[in-house]
């Protein structure tokens, strides 16, 4: 008998984010966001916080693309080994690269406090670990150089011969984070809005002029100081469409696949799970009041076709 696979987020199916208007009329504002994910609401919400006039566009709904289909794990951890990123760039860049990461997770904390966000944060530990499938023991002299690095440039990592679930060898690293990425937006839109700040929805950002500097979407103007392009695929902007087009080789998009179902609560660790496997998979629960939602993915590749990436939970 088949099955048929519910492919909706369960970000988007769990909450519902505010709607914000169409663009109906020619404005001015400081700052002009275009994309309204978590890039881009973050910064209008930063701007509107530091007095700056601000106004989102965003051409369909906020966060319905890919932050909307996020497995949303925080982490400072990049898909580039530290070793790699230390021989490659040196220590301190290397350092500076994962502390940007630290940071970023630290002002997610604090604006979920500012803004008295309920989205699910919380501080869990994450474990980078051995492929479950393959012989364990190749791994564990790279986890300790790992770990050993990370803790010398100032982390709090560790190596551990079992990693919780897969009992196998990994570096533990402290301080990791996962939230609900559509209610902390929801809760950083009405920050904006709050501040004076303006969001539109469905409306797409078509034309870029310097004199004077300008948006054109909808039909309708706003005229601003600075433009943001906070979009997943750049857009042209003021480019050359050669220039553009030129841009848009050097990029590699890639495709995620994640499923989820729901456990008893308790029964598997609320933390943060990936491994080194090429392509890698990754691991993580969202609690709720009667069970916890398991989140498993990865086997990503490089897009084919139509340039989109999203992770489906």
């Amino acid at each position: 008998m088949a099955v048929q696979l519910d492919t909706t987020s369960y970000w988007i199916d769990s909450t519902s984010l505010p709607r914000f208007p169409r663009l109906e009329h020619n404005t001015r504002v400081d700052v002009v966001v275009v994309g309204g994910g978590i890039t881009g609401l973050t910064t209008a919400y930063l701007l509107a916080a530091a007095g700056r006039s601000v106004a989102v566009l965003e051409r369909a709904r906020c966060a319905d693309i890919d932050t909307g289909h996020t497995s949303a794990h925080l982490t400072m951890v990049t898909d580039l080994p530290l070793t790699k990123l230390v021989s490659s760039f040196g220590r301190d860049h290397a350092q500076a690269v994962w502390d940007a990461g630290c940071a970023a997770i630290a002002q997610i904390d604090g604006l979920v406090r500012e803004e008295d966000i309920d989205c699910d944060f919380d501080w869990v530990p994450g474990y980078l670990h051995a492929p479950v499938e393959e012989g364990r023991a190749v791994h564990v002299g790279w986890l300790r150089d790992e770990a050993t690095l990370a803790s010398e440039l100032g982390f709090d990592a560790s190596f551990v011969d079992k990693v919780p679930l897969v009992h196998g060898p990994g570096v533990m690293l402290k301080d990791q984070a996962r939230f609900h990425p559509l209610n902390y937006l929801a809760g950083l839109a009405r920050g904006i809005i709050a501040r004076g700040g303006h969001i539109y929805e469905h409306t797409d950002a078509k034309e870029f002029s310097d004199d004077p500097r300008t948006v054109k979407a909808n039909g309708r103007e706003i005229t601003c100081e600075h433009i943001v392009l906070a979009t997943h695929n750049p857009l042209v902007g003021n480019r050359s469409i050669a220039g553009a087009t030129l841009f848009q080789t050097k990029l590699a998009l890639y495709t995620s696949y994640v499923v989820a179902g729901r456990v008893a609560k308790g029964i598997v660790p609320d933390a943060l799970l990936w491994d080194t496997a090429d392509p890698y998979h990754f691991f993580r629960i969202e609690p709720r009041s009667d069970h916890d939602l398991v989140i498993y993915g990865g086997e990503d590749h490089k897009k084919i076709g139509r340039a989109s990436c999203r992770e489906r939970v």
